[in-house]
């Protein structure tokens, strides 16, 4: 990644001008001082004045420099005194994306589209068969190749979170695998933007957040019966490389529909506050994050583990958790209280849980939902049912710098 730093010198010269500035006044107060008495000073006093001159800037240049932001921003880590980190530069096909200090982020860049695989061999498929064992589709299974953030061919699935881990900070240097903080500053962001709450159909978008009748886009996910074994015939869908075609391929695979002009267009593009668009965040596939949890501390009512809403009853008409443990930052009022009232009717998506009491085998995080779950996809829709180690056609990633 290119880091381009705007904060050089900032504290430094801050510094500097106090440090100007307070010699200015003390020399203006001599000469008033000489000029009321008609004394001259000596030597000494001249040395003393010196001294603390010296001592005064050491002691203010730390705080400004502190105040005004770092110089030379070395390793990318440094923020402005408004909180904001210095320009950064990401990778093609790779967006910005705002901090959000609530989750300890600061800007920082993310894979515009769900990873796919350059250059690997592929050493077999995954049927994904219909309730009568007929197969509908396949997807590939590789064994090395690149994490690469490309519009045209299928994400890269059929990978572990384990390996993914290691594909995604192979993509670029200083790579990651998305992780949970990234994915919470990315889905508030998302969720506060006008830009991506519209009709169901995609089209009529640029509403208030939570206004009555409209969602938050929630990507590629009807292709199937949601909680059901039905996984639909098309499966996951390449993207286009025109953001103005966001309901792409969602009619007929390859084919831009334009969100609203048919039944059955979905919107599968998000956009940030800062403009950047995404692709597939939500729906399509799930995104491995880098997190895990042990099954004894996962979400639950009652002890028992299933799919649950965050907040209201509403859509699916799914019970409330009520034991949240260290998972409660999970929940998208925290950040946003008007969603303590919002559920799967506004398009947020649902809570899975795994929760198995006194367990402590880990189970890995999925994010975002799936080509075939329905209403059940979100941006804040969280699986936590599968182990790092498992993989299937269902769950990809995205690298993060």
């Amino acid at each position: 990644m290119q880091q381009v730093c705007n904060l050089a010198n900032t504290g430094t010269n801050i510094a500097l001008i106090i440090a100007a500035a307070f010699g200015i006044i003390a020399v203006a107060g001599l000469i008033l001082y000489q000029l009321k008495n008609g004394k001259a000073f000596s030597q000494g006093f001249f040395a003393l004045f010196l001294v603390f001159g010296v001592v005064g800037t050491l002691l203010l240049a730390p705080a400004a420099t502190h105040a005004g932001g770092v110089a030379d921003c070395p390793d990318g880590s440094q923020t402005s005194s408004n909180g904001s980190q210095a320009s950064i530069t990401c990778p093609t096909n790779w967006v910005v994306v705002p901090g959000n200090p609530a989750y300890n982020t600061n800007d920082f860049c993310v894979m515009k589209y769900t990873a796919r695989n350059v250059g690997g061999t592929v050493t077999g498929t995954q049927d994904i068969e219909d309730d009568d064992d007929n197969v509908l589709f396949s997807t590939n299974i590789y064994s090395g190749g690149t994490a690469t953030s490309q519009a045209n061919g299928l994400p890269w699935v059929n990978i572990s979170q384990t390996d993914a881990i290691t594909a995604a900070a192979a993509a670029a240097p200083g790579a990651h695998l998305l992780t949970e903080n990234e994915w919470m500053t990315l889905a508030h962001n998302v969720l506060a933007n006008p830009a991506n709450w519209c009709n169901a159909d995609g089209s009529g978008c640029g509403n208030a957040p939570g206004t009555a009748g409209k969602v938050l886009a929630s990507g590629h996910n009807d292709d199937g019966d949601a909680f059901s074994n039905d996984f639909g015939v098309n499966g996951p869908l390449d993207a286009s490389t025109d953001d103005s075609q966001a309901c792409y391929g969602t009619v007929t695979p390859g084919v831009n529909t334009p969100c609203g002009s048919e039944p059955g267009t979905q919107k599968r593009t998000l956009t940030l506050s800062n403009g950047s668009v995404l692709w597939d965040l939500v729906g399509n596939v799930g995104h491995w994050t880098s997190a895990t949890e042990t099954r004894g501390n996962l979400p639950s009512i009652g002890g028992s583990g299933s799919p649950f809403e965050y907040n209201l009853d509403t859509g699916l008409g799914l019970p409330t958790p009520d034991n949240w443990g260290t998972l409660s930052y999970i929940n998208p009022a925290i950040q946003n209280p008007a969603a303590a009232n919002w559920g799967i009717a506004q398009g947020l998506g649902i809570l899975f849980s795994g929760f198995d009491s006194g367990s402590s085998t880990p189970v890995a995080f999925i994010r975002g939902g799936v080509w075939f779950n329905g209403p059940a996809a979100g941006a804040f829709t969280l699986s936590l049912a599968d182990e790092p180690s498992d993989s299937n056609p269902f769950v990809g990633f995205r690298s993060a710098l």
